[in-house]
């Protein structure tokens, strides 16, 4: 369960973050932003990642953590890209749901990988754990951005991308209430 959220979580974020530049250049950003804005949305999901830490530090469940993620990831996904340009959210609205998105996501990796180390079976088994989560979350950057890019070519354009962000959140909500239970040891 932890490798397949992380694969729904990589999925998404490598679709967004992937094809920032793009979408915002069809957006109207000037070529020269469009590096700036795209470093400023990859460097806040490090904060997530960092935040992370210390919020698992004071003893904050993970559970607890991957629902705000997965929960952020989505609503800053329908921020960015619901009804765009038709939603009358200026496009630098529509990059704050981006930097929601990535940063607020942030907390899922950092907590997926304690969980591996937690949950793993036994004490010999926490670097395949480890692995088998690594190879899902290659797994989601290797599916999620044909999925976002399909969706968008057959509607004509990014408006349809929170869909697949949203579908992604959906299933690692439903993935974390499923571990939601106390870690073995």
């Amino acid at each position: 369960r932890v490798a397949m959220m992380f694969a729904f979580y990589s999925g998404q974020w490598l679709a967004v973050i992937g094809f920032l530049p793009l979408i915002a250049m069809q957006a109207g950003w000037s070529g020269a932003a469009l590096g700036g804005l795209t470093a400023l949305a990859a460097a806040v999901n490090i904060v997530g990642n960092l935040a992370t830490g210390h919020f698992l530090q004071r003893g904050v469940a993970p559970p607890a953590l991957l629902y705000v993620g997965f929960i952020g990831m989505g609503l800053g996904a329908i921020a960015a890209f619901a009804g765009a340009p038709q939603t009358g959210l200026s496009p630098l609205l529509r990059y704050f749901g981006v930097l929601v998105f990535s940063m607020v996501g942030g907390f899922i990796p950092a907590t997926l990988f304690a969980l591996a180390v937690r949950l793993a079976p036994n004490q010999m088994t926490i670097a395949t754990t480890v692995g088998w989560v690594q190879q899902w979350s290659a797994f989601g950057q290797f599916a999620g951005p044909p999925a976002v890019a399909w969706i968008a070519s057959r509607a004509g354009g990014w408006q349809w991308t929170w869909l697949v962000c949203c579908a992604c959140s959906a299933l690692g909500l439903v993935l974390a209430a499923r571990i939601a239970g106390p870690p073995r040891r």
